[in-house]
């Protein structure tokens, strides 16, 4: 059970969950504008698969806990794509934007961790902070 004023481990998850999702969407986008031939491209799709791995990863936790993660977010269908790619563009700004992107997910990722949850589930969110971090180094 949750003290009273301490935020609700389910909701900090799917919080989480919901921004990996939205990031899988952004990457996606960004995936399309990058040459297959450029060393960039290898990277996105390398993010993508990771990010999958994390929806995977964090939606068990919701399984394992009982919940649906509709029950606190928008289903893919429901939700707003973002137009970040509406000019040219180049690698650089790719990385740049990508990267501001996993800087904003590593830090949520990081309050989720400091909040009280499960072992399983610090252990789910310490394996996505990992990622991200070692996906921000490679886009550096």
């Amino acid at each position: 059970m949750t003290a009273p004023g301490e935020p609700d481990p389910i909701v900090v998850l799917n919080s989480v969950l919901s921004e990996v999702i939205d990031v899988v969407s952004d990457v996606k986008q960004a995936d399309r504008k990058v040459p297959a031939t450029h060393a960039l491209h290898a990277e996105l799709d390398q993010l993508l698969d990771d990010l999958r791995s994390w929806v995977r990863l964090l939606g068990e936790r919701d399984d394992a806990l009982g919940v649906s993660p509709l029950t606190f977010m928008p289903s893919v269908a429901g939700r707003t794509p973002s137009s970040l790619w509406r000019e040219a563009t180049n690698d650089d700004d790719v990385r740049r934007i990508v990267g501001e992107h996993l800087e904003r997910l590593g830090a949520h990722v990081a309050a989720a961790l400091a909040d009280r949850n499960d072992d399983t589930t610090q252990a789910a969110l310490a394996d996505v902070e990992r990622g991200v971090q070692a996906h921000l180094r490679a886009l550096a």
